[in-house]
């Protein structure tokens, strides 16, 4: 794709899809399914998504989406909305409006882990780098908060594309000592050059067509020290083994499989075998109780991105119900339009989730403006709550258009082209049509492809059960916080504290600290 022309004295510094296939050949070690992957780029298994990505990054050089997908930074440098640091209300919607411009022009959530999320991430490190460094173990006084800073720039820079690994394996949850008995990552020795790790991560998803893992780790009962690593490596770095899944993704091109067909983002186990991680690619390192909280703010802007994916999405399912039962003639019936105003008030709640956890928002310590989390957790709560039963609502709308069609090779027979395009017809629309919509419901909602995104949806980060936990342990929602203060009013209870500051109340405290505004917001 041709670039676009340059202001005066502009530079351009946006990646291109070409340069990133191009960089993917770098002999990383892949395994999909049982087959060792020479070229991520070019392999059968894996070329498809790759491509994908490659699309993610030509959308930013379609002139007609400059002021969507780009912005020029203070150095006059045209860059990636990817690397944008929201600082108001009316920046954070301009990254909003990026973001959910991103999933439209992808298939309305085909491809969950672009890199634009994948690198979200890492503004929490560069917002408030100082908690990083000081609140580490083990690293003999280093500072840590030029290493984050320059790993900023130089993925800022090279527009990469950095995949998070945090998730560690599944141990006996019956016993806490289990977790520093599994083989999860961990510290085995450190020297002047950095750390040097071994062991493994049970889950990155899309590690496989990144250019760096950005190594992290979430606090679990009986987590020791040396499991405490926050970081980033080269994705073929020496001693690195990704092994993903078999893929879900189907074959017969985009007319048959439109939204399947483009890949797969195959989760995968990557194996760390005595890698060396440079200190200048440590973030942090060592503290059980650091990680307790404040990593998780790292996922939060993954998590307000997952609400934007979940709206449209659910825009993409409001239209599907519109347009599949225009097509078989029920869209007029009134029993009818009152199931697909559901599908109205499940997008628009989502909307009015986004929308208002932006109006509710606050500057973070470094002054970043930072959506409300409560707001768009449950959002996402609100989400994973009901999609199966949209669904499954959009499925029975749907009918046999859904299950029962023809394939493209069978509607080009002409023996069989006047029966089934009399299966096809409707009061409106093309028949081909009612094929191409019910390819995406199918694609979507009912192929292993399709479950394997819903299921991704409902464990991204934390469950359900976790955006309840994690809501509890934030300050104000302790008894003794803002949000009984209505209640202690009306009752006509004194709040009384404790002078004596809780283990309880000293973590939440540390948590608040990290979302306080620093302009009084």
């Amino acid at each position: 794709m041709p670039s676009r022309s340059l202001a005066p004295g502009e530079e351009h510094d946006v990646r291109t899809g070409k340069e990133y296939l191009a960089a993917l050949n770098d002999g990383r070690k892949v395994w999909v399914g049982d087959e060792l992957v020479d070229n991520v780029a070019t392999h059968p298994k894996t070329r498809a998504y790759a491509h994908s990505i490659a699309s993610f990054y030509d959308l930013h050089h379609r002139p007609d989406l400059q002021d969507t997908m780009t912005f020029v930074d203070e150095d006059g440098v045209r860059r990636s909305m990817t690397w944008f640091q929201h600082r108001s209300k009316e920046d954070l919607r301009r990254k909003r409006h990026y973001l959910e411009t991103v999933q439209r022009e992808l298939g309305g959530g085909a491809i969950p882990r672009t890199p634009d999320v994948n690198n979200y991430v890492l503004l929490t490190y560069v917002d408030d780098p100082e908690p990083w460094s000081s609140q580490s173990v083990g690293t003999d006084g280093r500072d840590l908060t030029k290493g984050i800073f320059d790993f900023w720039n130089l993925m800022r820079d090279g527009d990469f594309n950095a995949t998070p690994a945090f998730v560690d394996p599944q141990a006996d949850r019956s016993r806490d000592s289990a977790q520093a008995e599994s083989p999860a990552l961990r510290v085995v020795a450190t020297s002047d050059e950095g750390i040097t790790v071994r062991g493994v991560k049970a889950i990155s998803t899309g590690v496989a067509f990144g250019d760096w893992i950005h190594i992290g780790v979430f606090y679990r009962p009986g987590i020791v020290s040396e499991q405490i690593i926050y970081g980033a490596v080269r994705t073929n770095t020496p001693g690195v083994t990704i092994i993903c899944r078999e893929s879900n993704a189907r074959e017969g091109g985009e007319v048959e499989h439109p939204l399947a067909s483009r890949g797969d983002e195959l989760d995968s186990i990557i194996v760390f075998e005595d890698v060396l991680i440079p200190w200048d690619r440590v973030f942090h390192i060592g503290n059980p109780q650091h990680a307790s909280l404040y990593p998780q703010r790292v996922f939060d802007w993954l998590h307000y991105h997952s609400l934007v994916r979940a709206m449209v999405k659910a825009e993409l399912m409001l239209g599907l119900a519109l347009l599949i039962t225009e097509h078989i003639g029920t869209y007029q019936l009134p029993p009818v339009q009152a199931r697909i105003a559901r599908f109205a008030g499940f997008h628009l709640t989502l909307k009015a989730h986004v929308v208002g956890s932006e109006d509710q928002g606050f500057f973070t310590p470094g002054g970043i403006f930072k959506p409300n989390v409560l707001m768009f957790d449950f959002g996402r709560a609100y989400y994973i709550e009901h999609i199966s039963d949209m669904v499954h609502e959009l499925i029975d709308l749907s009918g046999r258009a859904a299950l029962i069609y023809p394939t493209e090779g069978q509607w080009e027979r002409p023996e069989l082209r006047p029966w089934l395009e009399a299966l096809q017809t409707g009061p409106v629309g093309r028949p081909h049509d009612r094929l191409k919509i019910s390819r995406v419901i199918r694609d979507m909602f009912l192929s292993d492809w399709g479950d394997r995104i819903s299921t991704f949806e409902n464990f991204n980060g934390t469950p359900l059960l976790a955006i309840r936990s994690l809501t509890m342990k934030r300050a104000e929602m302790s008894p003794s916080g803002a949000m009984a203060d209505l209640a202690r009013k009306v009752c006509g209870i004194e709040n009384v504290r404790n002078d004596e500051e809780t283990v309880y109340e000293a973590q939440a405290n540390y948590a608040r600290r990290q979302d306080a505004s620093r302009h009084g917001a």
